[in-house]
């Protein structure tokens, strides 16, 4: 990991790097003052575990350390300057996912040379001292990014200090050096024998890779390709092409379901969304503006540079989890903590999630939530869906950690059919989902894929009623028909008691053809160990039914309470009395109300 953040540490590393070359470094080394030939660099790269879902994900630094073959080569010139012009390219095999300043052009990836790693002074060569006394090295530059190569990024016009040449003033030309001994690094001495050059802050669009397919349990390589064009100087990469990340999922989720019947019986339910990580690392905090390369705090932050148009408070949110819902059936509210502390039973844990309040649909903006606890009624959308967004504000980056986070389903209107069956539909992704909108403070950032998978976790909500189908009802001519309707939710088997209203729904018509008025009527509550009684013809008045004399057809009515069961008795009737008559129960239906197979996700 040590490269990945060598910061001030420049020199050390092309020290390390050069002791580990051994005999063949002695070798091809030139006295310092001798001709220029080939430029020989090795390519090294660092490989950390990216999140597959992310648009914008940190690949490892690149370190690039050059030597020049001097004499040992059949073809020298003499040395003109103490540096060579070139022009560094980088290639993904995904799109680049770096910010591109208020030209449109200029990419908040930075290169250092040497370890210089004061501020960028952006896509030009500057050398100032910047807090280093060495003016003779440039300052870290940031890349140009162009819109028709998706996957490169291009610093132009970078000095490289020629190991071992004569330093020169301000990077300008330098006559050459008897003795360099105890000179090396210094004005007008020499540069050192190794150069490093450094690719920093490079991100990568790892959805590419396959994040909206389904799960793979291998990690996905993010490949980089260099190349170096200096006009005069023959350039020689070994190990241009480099694995520089590999792109793993960085979110799984689940859920487990809630009580059987208790939002029926007690009037709320609760089930967990569980939620872990892919890789220790996958869920980060909140970062820590730098405008350095190679300072801590860069995985989950940009570039602060506002002189190129790059946010200074940008990206610096932690990792957001977006919990939504859909198919959410009327009458139930939803509830979500404001705070989530996990830990594994019994053992300590870190990982805490806060509740972001005000977050768009994408789960962009908003608030931190206060960390006293308690509750907030999920975001209600259009189609009966809600949502929660969350934000990591403590993990462990050492320790694969997950979560559980409590939703609470609340019947919040006793007269409604509120459950019916209901499979709500769970969206769990990381967040904000989207690609980010140019042009607004902070509406840039890390961003996330939805992914939509097949088999989505989804939560069961038990019916909180019975629906009951009388498939023929009548009272035309001398026919009439029975109906009872028992509630039996009061036994001695400790059913918790339950009362409501049934709704009665005739189809079928009138003995002249008319449609039947009022074709849907509700009667009046029946209570627990109680009958709603009553004949077609006549209704009921006490119970609120009024008579539908020549109808014909058949009933379905549908009772907010469950535990109900129905009885149909029909009759013929000549002179008062019953001549032809036939009883049967009446059929219980399990409707269900569902998002179904075919809806998106919220």
């Amino acid at each position: 990991m040590g490269l990945n953040r060598p910061g001030r540490c420049g020199a050390r590393w092309a020290v390390l790097l050069l002791a580990c070359c051994g005999a063949r470094a002695q070798e091809t080394l030139p006295d310092p003052s001798a001709d220029l030939g080939d430029i020989y660099c090795t390519a090294t790269a660092t490989v950390p575990l990216v999140r597959l879902e992310g648009t914008s994900e940190l690949v490892g630094d690149i370190l690039l350390t050059c030597y020049n073959s001097g004499a040992v080569t059949a073809v020298t010139r003499p040395f003109s300057s103490g540096f060579l012009e070139a022009d560094v390219r980088l290639s993904l095999n995904v799109a680049v996912g770096n910010r591109v300043g208020t030209g449109g052009a200029l990419a908040d990836a930075v290169l250092v040379v040497n370890g210089k790693d004061c501020p960028a002074s952006g896509a030009a060569r500057t050398f100032a001292s910047c807090g280093h006394a060495d003016r003779t090295v440039q300052d870290p530059m940031l890349a140009y990014r162009d819109s028709s190569q998706r996957g490169t990024l291009t610093w132009r016009g970078v000095a490289i200090p020629i190991p071992g040449a004569p330093t020169g003033a301000d990077g300008g030309r330098a006559a050459p050096v008897a003795d360099c001994s105890g000179r090396y690094g210094l004005p007008g001495g020499c540069h050192p024998r190794a150069t490093t050059i450094r690719l920093t802050n490079i991100r990568a669009n790892a959805s590419e890779l396959g994040a909206s397919g389904e799960p793979t349990a291998v990690a996905i390589p993010i490949e980089a390709s260099l190349d170096v064009a200096a006009p005069g100087a023959t350039v020689r990469i070994e190990g241009g092409l480099l694995r520089v990340a590999e792109a793993a999922a960085g979110l799984k989720a689940g859920v487990r379901s809630p009580v059987p019947e208790r939002l029926c019986s007690h009037g709320e339910t609760v089930s967990e969304v569980a939620v872990s990580e892919g890789f220790a690392t996958a869920f980060k905090t909140r970062g820590v503006a730098s405008d350095r390369p190679g300072d801590p705090g860069w995985d989950e932050a940009f570039y602060r540079l506002a002189a190129d148009g790059f946010d200074p408070d940008a990206g610096l949110a932690g990792t957001r989890i977006r919990v939504a819902l859909a198919g959410l059936p009327a009458g139930v509210s939803v509830f979500a903590p404001t705070r989530v502390a996990c830990a594994p039973d019994g053992l300590p844990g870190t990982l805490e999630l806060r509740l972001v309040e005000g977050a768009s649909a994408s789960g962009l903006g908003g608030s931190l939530a206060g960390s006293a606890g308690g509750e907030r009624s999920m975001l209600a959308s259009e189609d009966f869906g809600a949502r929660a967004v969350y934000e990591v504000t403590q993990a462990d980056p050492l320790v694969r950690e997950e979560c559980s986070i409590p939703i609470r389903f609340e019947r919040t209107d006793l007269n409604a059919r509120a459950a019916f069956g209901s499979r709500v539909v769970l969206s769990v992704g990381l967040a904000p989902a989207g690609p980010p909108s140019p042009g607004g403070r902070g509406d840039y950032g890390q961003r996330f894929v939805n992914v939509n998978r097949r088999g989505r976790p989804r939560i069961d909500l038990v019916d909180c009623g019975t629906t009951l189908f009388f498939p023929f009802v009548t009272s035309r001519t001398n026919f009439d028909t029975g109906v009872v309707i028992a509630n039996t939710s009061a036994d001695p088997l400790g059913t918790r008691h339950e009362s409501g209203q049934c709704i009665l729904r005739y189809h079928g018509s009138r003995q002249s053809g008319q449609p039947v008025e009022p074709s849907i009527q509700r009667s009046a509550s029946v209570q627990p160990g109680k009958q709603l009684a009553f004949t077609v013809s006549s209704g009921s008045p006490a119970n609120g039914l009024a008579p539908l004399a020549g109808f014909q057809g058949y009933l379905v009515a549908e009772c907010e309470f469950r535990h109900a069961h129905g009885f149909a008795f029909v009759t013929e009737q000549v002179n008062g009395a019953a001549i032809l008559a036939q009883g049967y129960l009446a059929e219980i239906v399990h409707g269900e109300a569902s998002a179904g197979a075919s809806a998106g996700p919220p």
